[in-house]
């Protein structure tokens, strides 16, 4: 079999966005680099923990 080089870069990743509220279920986005890349951006499901306040010590926050 002949091996194809490929020019694609390393997948690089956005942030997790909450789809509601500040935790849980969200999406991100990634992108990459390259001519012959078939697929240069797609998302990704991801999940936020609702207790990542508490680790970096965030106090909770009345929203009006």
């Amino acid at each position: 079999k002949k091996e194809r080089k490929s020019d694609c870069g390393d997948w690089l990743w956005s942030v997790c966005v909450a789809i509601e509220g500040d935790c849980g279920l969200g999406t991100r986005e990634g992108t990459r680099t390259g001519i012959d890349c078939k697929q240069t951006i797609k998302t990704q499901r991801c999940k936020i923990p609702c207790n990542w306040k508490k680790k970096f010590g965030g106090k909770n926050v009345l929203r009006i």
